[in-house]
């Protein structure tokens, strides 16, 4: 019966985490304009994200933010792929009642912690320059490249 509890409350607990889903894409971008055509755009990852997902996601952000300031085409200038550090202390202890679905009781749960837990949140940032009208060598097409990388990640939900 323990167990069926302890299955109860882990299911419940792994049902809160936020995997990157469209419902949190925004939430891990930034723009920053530099002139009137280049823009720094970031993507932060989490820990668990995959190398080639945070340069795929940093690039979608690039072509959106051409489109949205009415460029068609854009160049990568610079790139770089990077880690934000940190770490979590989990409380002392913690006691508490959780209730019990199976049985009309609930049982007592005690959680110990005080532990620190060092994680890396990985990144990357481009900085780009947009162009209206295709320029010479190598471009990006922003509309494209943008409907695709939304293809690929389910993004095609998000307010376009």
């Amino acid at each position: 019966m323990k167990f069926i509890q302890s299955l109860l409350l882990l299911l419940l607990l792994n049902a809160c985490a936020k995997p990157l889903q469209p419902e949190n894409y925004a939430e891990r971008i930034s723009t920053t304009r530099l002139d009137q055509d280049s823009f720094l755009v970031a993507y932060r990852g989490s820990t668990v994200s995959a190398a080639d997902k945070i340069v795929d996601l940093t690039l979608l952000r690039s072509a959106e933010t051409a489109l949205e300031n009415g460029f068609n085409y854009f160049v990568i200038v610079k790139t770089n792929e990077s880690a934000a550090t940190g770490a979590y202390t989990t409380p002392d202890s913690s006691i508490g009642q959780v209730d019990n679905y199976l049985q009309d009781s609930g049982y007592e749960a005690t959680v110990v912690g005080d532990k620190t837990y060092p994680h890396a949140d990985p990144g990357a940032v481009n900085t780009i320059i947009c162009f209206k009208d295709k320029p010479q060598g190598f471009s990006y097409i922003a509309l494209f490249l943008k409907a695709s990388l939304r293809d690929k990640y389910g993004l095609n939900r998000l307010p376009q």
